[in-house]
């Protein structure tokens, strides 16, 4: 080997050496500058698995938490009496808000009862209370050109309620709600001249027939046939006046002995099978409606009504009208108020404000009759569709 190797090789392992010193050093160097180690925590940890962990523990379910809060939470603060009493007023005037008041659609999408429903899909024509206005177009017209006239008759003539309204689709042959959507080749329109509620009137048929049927004669090419409006108008007239006649109540006062709380008066109507209509005000579930094969078809409104005025005076009324003879009205509404003046501990006092007795339930026994007799005279069967309709 060569002088010039030998040098070489030396200085290779010189700083090979030098490296391996320096790596050594700063490893020493590291782990000393790492904070020493407490042994305290090992003496004094729990063992991974104790003899307790292998019994058997008991299921935690999940409640639904109630509206007051736990003790360990801090309460919500409640909102200043001022801006709790208008959200009650607002929450009022919601549920007290006129129909005609309310946005287009809520009265555009009302829903028909299924009995007022005939097996085409039409809804029940009853001439004794309506008038319907069928129109054919020339041409099918779309969607779009249809809906503003029904949505203004619905919308800004008609009083809540009265007025219904199908389009006959051109494809399917089917009678729908009017929809922007689609071909159209008729629309009907069953105007119910009055109710209890509301009632059209001589302005509003002129308007209807001049603002919307002549308007959808003349600019969709359609043709239709209506009565005269003042024949329309008489009907009207002769309808309100049955409204006036046959639209009554029984209504009796409970006077509890002790006063009723609001919370009492809700618990109570619950038990005994009533529907809320509102905090003040439930009424018993309505006779049960159903088809030909005895398939369920809904409720009609109910025929008893029982209402809470303060804790001192409770109100509980027979729709007359809207119940057959044949079920013993009488029967099942003082069924009722006597189960609610047992369990509210209150006298029964008619509206002259003496007790009711035996001679009394008589009295009005004698009166139903001759009320149902009267009723069935004008042609309006209690407690069927039609006295539904006009009397609801």
């Amino acid at each position: 080997m060569s002088t010039v190797g030998m040098v070489v090789t030396i200085v290779i392992i010189i700083a090979a050496a030098i490296g391996g010193v320096w790596y050594w050093t700063k490893i020493k160097e590291d782990k000393s500058s790492e904070p020493p180690k407490d042994n305290r925590h090992a003496e004094i940890q729990e063992p991974i698995l104790r003899n307790d962990d292998a019994l058997p523990k008991p299921i935690s379910h999940i409640k639904i938490p109630s509206e007051e809060p736990k003790e360990e939470d801090a309460p919500a603060a409640e909102p200043p009496l001022e801006t709790a009493e208008e959200e009650k007023k607002e929450e009022s005037e919601v549920s007290e808000l006129p129909a005609e008041q309310s946005e287009p659609s809520d009265n555009y999408l009302e829903q028909p009862q299924p009995e007022e429903l005939s097996e085409s899909g039409l809804f029940k024509h009853d001439p004794f209370l309506m008038e319907l206005v069928r129109i054919n177009f020339r041409k099918p017209v779309t969607g779009s050109q249809l809906t503003p006239f029904v949505r203004s008759a619905l919308d800004e003539i008609a009083p809540h309620g009265l007025l219904r309204v199908l389009a006959l689709e051109s494809n399917s042959q089917r009678w729908f709600k009017p929809d922007a959507i689609g071909m159209f080749e008729a629309v009907a329109f069953y105007v119910q001249l009055a109710s209890s509620h509301a009632s059209f009137n001589d302005v509003s048929l002129n308007q209807l027939n001049g603002q919307i049927f002549q308007r959808m004669e003349m600019h969709l090419d359609g043709s239709c046939e209506i009565q005269d409006v003042q024949e329309l108008v008489n009907r009207t007239q002769y309808l309100n006046a049955l409204i006036k006649q046959f639209g009554v109540q029984i209504t009796l006062l409970l006077r509890p002995i002790e006063k009723v709380s609001i919370d009492t008066f809700e618990r109570e109507a619950t038990l005994l099978g009533f529907k809320r209509r509102s905090s003040k005000h439930y009424e018993k579930i309505g006779e049960l409606v159903t088809d030909k094969e005895g398939r369920r078809l809904g409720n009609r409104k109910g025929t008893i009504e029982i209402r809470w005025i303060d804790d001192s005076n409770i109100t509980i009324s027979l729709n007359v009208p809207l119940i057959a003879p044949e079920k013993d009205p009488l029967r099942l509404f003082m069924t009722a108020v006597n189960a609610f003046a047992a369990v509210f501990d209150a006298e029964i006092v008619g509206s002259n404000g003496k007790v009711i007795d035996g001679a009394t339930i008589s009295l009005l026994k004698q009166e139903l009759d001759r009320f149902y007799k009267e009723m069935r005279a004008k042609d309006v069967e209690p407690g069927s569709l039609r006295a539904h309709r006009l009397l609801d």
